[in-house]
């Protein structure tokens, strides 16, 4: 019996996943993608932007942070050497890609071309120059920064994700567009190193399913680093002068606001890579949004094809892609494909403080129609926080009022993109406050934040 032919197109991390699940269960994989090999998380997302902001952080802790340590220091010759982070971060992701490279090309199972492909028809590509025909096929190709269409937008000034992370030298002024993830981190990373940052955002609130007080309480705690943020603005139009951005806007109110730099970062989401799939001969539907559109298995609307990663338009996070991945490596061999389950995605903003997340908010929990109990507690309160002098934090618990089950957590603070694991693993589990407050935790530790919610929720305290 022939094995089944899998095609593979893209090698970031829903990709090699994809084609290493595959091959695991005996199919012949075909794994395309044009260099640089890696995918967004390696390249261009989330490695290379935490190593630079690691050097960033403890850059502006040496300068505004040791007083409150009782410590003191001459700061005076203290220099950040962009160009020389950028090289640290640069040998970094290229020994991170070549490992990745090597996890492909020495399995046997996996026939690896750095080349384009491009569907044929709802069975065949063009792989390089060679036309493959498949049994079934995942499209994995990742996504690319989305720039809206504002009037006035000149590539002079424009700023991706991209550039920030390339760049040796920095400009006097940015002005960024967007609070999300990328927004606040990468803006938090230039303004910390001297750049005057303004960030512009046109939803208010920041986060609507958030609980207002830690949400307010993360971007005060944000500003308080230095990176102003604006809430709630229009924005109308750009003007080029003499080589620089002015952004006209307005706010809620009415009131017009500009707002001049050197550069403009755009970090107004992303969209999905198909450019050049041509998905139309191939039987692909797209969601309205313009991603891949698939079904609870990871079906897209040609049955032999699925997809996975951020080219489906959902949850652009990492985790989340490794998992798909390796469903739709899964079910592109199986001849009953298994249906995705819904887990409780954590997710993080890698600020200082940082963000994070998992499972259900109050609020979202109530558009369900379930009554939940909550706990809050600052972290002013907690004995470590105190210690360490790391008081800007807030957590916040949701579990059911009727079963007592954890069904979610959000929280700021430091170490807050490690601790939300503590939540995600409950949540997995299906704990009970209950039985969550008969777990020992050390004493002092950031830790038991979790214990002393968790002890207010079931009135330990």
């Amino acid at each position: 019996m022939s094995k089944r032919k899998v095609l593979v197109i893209g090698a970031g991390s829903a990709g090699r996943y994809a084609a290493r699940q595959a091959a695991r269960l005996g199919a012949e994989v075909t794994l395309a993608s044009p260099p640089p090999f890696g995918g967004l998380c390696i390249l261009s997302g989330c490695m290379p932007s935490k190593a630079l902001l690691r050097s960033a952080h403890v850059y502006h802790f040496i300068r505004t942070g040791l007083s409150d340590l009782g410590l003191s220091l001459d700061t005076s010759t203290l220099r950040a050497d962009i160009s020389a982070m950028v090289s640290m971060k640069d040998a970094m992701i290229e020994e991170m890609a070549e490992s990745a490279h090597l996890s492909v090309t020495n399995n046997p199972d996996i026939r690896f071309l750095p080349v384009e492909a491009r569907f044929l028809s709802e069975n065949s590509a063009k792989v390089g120059d060679e036309t493959l025909f498949f049994d079934r096929a995942v499209v994995a190709t990742g996504s690319i920064p989305r720039i809206p269409p504002i009037p006035g937008l000149s590539r002079e000034w424009l700023w991706t994700s991209d550039d920030v992370l390339q760049c040796r030298s920095l400009p006097r002024s940015v002005v960024v567009m967007g609070a999300g993830p990328i927004g606040l981190e990468l803006g938090q990373y230039l303004a910390m190193l001297g750049v005057d940052v303004e960030v512009v955002e046109i939803l208010h609130p920041w986060s609507r399913s958030l609980d207002p007080r830690l949400a307010d309480g993360y971007l005060e705690a944000i500003r308080k680093s230095g990176l102003p943020i604006h809430l709630g603005m229009t924005v109308q139009r750009f003007e080029t002068i003499q080589g620089r951005a002015l952004l006209h806007a307005s706010t809620r109110e009415g009131a017009s606001r500009q707002f001049d730099a050197d550069r403009v970062l755009f970090a107004t989401g992303r969209q999905a890579a198909i450019q050049g799939l041509d998905l139309d001969a191939a039987k692909v539907r797209l969601t309205h949004a313009g991603a891949v559109s698939v079904d609870p298995y990871l079906r897209t609307s040609n049955p032999r094809i699925f997809a996975a990663g951020d080219v489906t338009g959902q949850l652009p996070v990492l985790n989340l892609a490794t998992y798909h991945g390796e469903m739709a490596g899964t079910n592109a061999v199986l001849d009953k494909p298994l249906l995705v389950e819904e887990r409780a995605v954590p997710v993080s903003i890698f600020t200082e403080p940082e963000f994070a997340r998992v499972g259900l908010t109050e609020s979202e929990a109530r558009e369900r129609a379930i009554p939940v109990l909550t706990g809050y507690l600052p972290f002013s309160e907690l004995g470590r926080a105190i210690v360490n002098r790391q008081t800007d934090g807030a957590l916040k618990i949701t579990a059911s009022a009727a079963t007592r089950e954890i069904l979610g957590a959000e929280m700021f603070g430091a170490g807050a993109a490690d601790l939300i694991h503590l939540m995600g693993v409950a949540i997995s589990l299906r704990a009970t406050i209950d039985s969550y407050q008969r777990i020992l935790h050390i004493h002092p530790t950031m830790a038991e934040i979790v214990r002393y919610v968790i002890d207010e929720m079931t009135g330990a305290l």
